[in-house]
């Protein structure tokens, strides 16, 4: 299943190419410390083998510090989809709970992303993509940045699929075409800006580049290509990337193993796992979906790595032996062709079948991939959780909240926050769910327990 270890890298800078005007001092000496604590911290997953956060001068190695309030990149903190937040309404009213702003942002499926006060997200208008920056508690605009690009509706509305990730003062954003941005969070200020696919040589999927940005070790990292493509942060410079061949959908999931920091995602044909650092895979399980859709996010849970896909593929859980993975268990009951799942309690809760026709809440148990129940009332276009609490939305916009277990899903909530295709995750931040839909509506709806 594995290829071993293979050497794929370009050229390694630890991003200390440095010289851009625009960049201010400051910012470049605090991605050049970041570059440093990436090596040293290298050093140490090797010396000590174990997984250890180095924080020096406020930066974190594994993922940018971020305050326990924010959802800085895709699926949140976690990685995971499941926010720690407790202190929340998920009882709502017959009228449900108030929409306390609406924005048209343009047709797209990012998400949203929120630190510091603001939320970012991208949407596009007649072929004129917009990165938006929101104050996250009354809707309004901070600044936004436009560019060309065709919105490509291909059997879905089209527009921007990747969402956004905030570290260390910075937002990255990715187009489906591969223009990669790196902007000043608060001003929006353009600190660098590179077409990816231009760079590599590296062709574009049928759908276009969707995985969030990552960033680590003064690096960001890009599902573009076989098995990913690194660029500095501070310029935007290459620092390695990876063969001409069809990246996978996809974003980029953390993973600690023999005490290294690895990487785990879906190319077109496999899901694969790197070292960040220099892009060196780790190992590969070989992973056929029609059309190279590997688009869900793969779920680690205790060493184990749960992987699903539509297409009448199916998920399966690997385990490893020897560094190598190895096969637990795998069914076709249970399919994720879009929305990532979410693991509560030794349960994985999805959105399984195809999106174009309505996919449906399941429960599947983690230990034997044994699907407990399919709710087929409860079509499901994008969902998270919170607590013992599931927030879907279903892909025509009705949001619930549900409290689910190995029987059935108890509805607790529910409110119509718009009318239009959602196959985007809603987000719960400080008390407030954010929704978007496809032709581009956003909501925030307040859920805070003292208005």
């Amino acid at each position: 299943m594995g290829t071993g270890s293979r050497q794929r890298w370009v050229v390694w800078r630890y991003g200390f190419r440095m010289g851009i005007d625009t960049l201010s001092v400051h910012w470049r000496l605090q991605m050049f410390g970041r570059s440093l604590i990436g090596v040293a911290a290298r050093l140490s997953y090797r010396i000590l083998g174990f997984y250890l956060v180095v924080v020096t001068g406020g930066c974190t190695l594994f993922c940018g510090a971020a305050s326990a309030a924010d959802w800085p990149r895709f699926r949140g903190p976690g990685n995971d989809g499941v926010s720690k937040e407790t202190d929340w309404n998920a009882n709502w009213d017959v009228d449900g709970p108030p929409i306390v702003w609406r924005s048209e942002i343009g047709t797209g499926y990012s998400s949203v992303v929120i630190a510091n006060g603001r939320l970012y997200t991208l949407g596009n208008d007649d072929n004129v993509e917009t990165v938006y920056c929101l104050d996250a508690e009354t809707g309004q605009e901070r600044w936004r940045h436009s560019y060309e690009c065709a919105i490509d509706a291909n059997e879905f509305q089209g527009g921007p699929t990747s969402t956004p990730t905030v570290d260390q003062g910075s937002v990255f954003t990715l187009s489906r075409f591969g223009d990669l941005f790196c902007f000043e969070a608060e001003s929006g200020e353009i600190r660098w800006k590179v077409n990816v696919a231009d760079v590599t040589s590296i062709r574009i999927p049928g759908w276009g580049f969707s995985g969030s940005p990552w960033v680590t070790n003064g690096l960001v990292i890009v599902n573009v290509g076989d098995s990913g493509v690194a660029l500095s942060v501070i310029d935007g410079s290459l620092a390695w990337t990876s063969q001409d061949k069809d990246s996978g959908y996809s974003s980029f999931v953390p993973f600690v193993q023999d005490g290294e920091e690895r990487l785990i995602f879906g190319s077109a044909r496999s899901y694969v796992c790197i070292d960040p650092l220099t892009g060196t895979e780790r190992w590969r399980q070989r992973w056929l979906t029609t059309f190279g859709c590997n688009a869900a996010n793969p779920i680690v849970v205790d060493g184990q790595v749960f992987l699903s896909s539509g297409y009448n593929r199916g998920s399966a859980l690997l385990t490893f032996k020897n560094g190598e993975p190895v096969l637990v268990w795998k069914t076709k009951d249970f399919q994720n062709q879009l929305t990532s799942s979410v693991y509560l309690d030794g349960l994985v809760y999805g959105a399984s079948g195809s999106a174009s026709v309505g996919a449906t809440l399941a429960c599947l148990r983690l230990i034997d991939g044994e699907v407990l129940w399919n709710a087929e009332d409860e079509r499901v276009g994008g969902l998270t959780a919170a607590g013992k609490y599931l927030i879907t939305i279903s892909d025509d916009g009705l949001l619930k909240v549900l409290e689910p277990d190995q029987a059935s899903p108890k509805l607790v909530s529910q409110c119509q926050v718009f009318e239009e295709q959602c196959w985007t995750m809603p987000v719960l931040c400080n008390g407030r769910i954010y929704c978007r839909g496809a032709a581009g509506t956003l909501v925030c709806v307040d859920v805070r327990t003292t208005n």
